[in-house]
């Protein structure tokens, strides 16, 4: 097919990211999840018969879970939005059952957890630093 397009195919490079947290309880934390990732709690389940949540625009990974017998975290995940939507998807991470963790250095970065204390941190995307000015 790449060929067809007049592309070289590289099958090593990296297409599709996914991320992966164990729980017991995915039915409970997904709509956290998907608030916190997308900003929307329905795109758990979207596209899949599961709690899996899925962006519909593909924008952002997809989040599968697996089976886990206890409370141990097993990874947290670091969400960039422009600052705009920043309070916005905080919001609707919060209306899904998320807490906030620590927001001492809101709106710029705030953890938040889901209800198994799985922790997701809204980083606030800030332009590059500007080198100080000739004169």
């Amino acid at each position: 097919m790449a060929a067809d397009q007049g592309l070289a195919a590289d099958p090593a490079a990296v297409s599709v990211v996914e991320l992966g947290l164990d729980t017991s309880r995915s039915a409970t934390v997904a709509p956290v999840w998907a608030a916190l990732l997308t900003g929307d709690p329905a795109a758990q389940g979207h596209g899949s018969p599961s709690d899996e949540v899925r962006d519909p625009t593909g924008r952002v990974p997809n989040l599968w879970f697996g089976d886990a017998t206890d409370a141990m975290q097993r990874f947290h995940v670091e969400v960039y939005v422009a600052p705009e939507v920043a309070e916005q998807r905080v919001a609707a991470a919060l209306a899904a059952g998320g807490t906030v963790v620590d927001d001492s250095e809101a709106p710029a970065l705030v953890v938040l957890a889901d209800q198994d204390g799985n922790r997701g941190v809204l980083c606030v995307a800030q332009p590059p630093a500007t080198s100080g000015s000739a004169g």
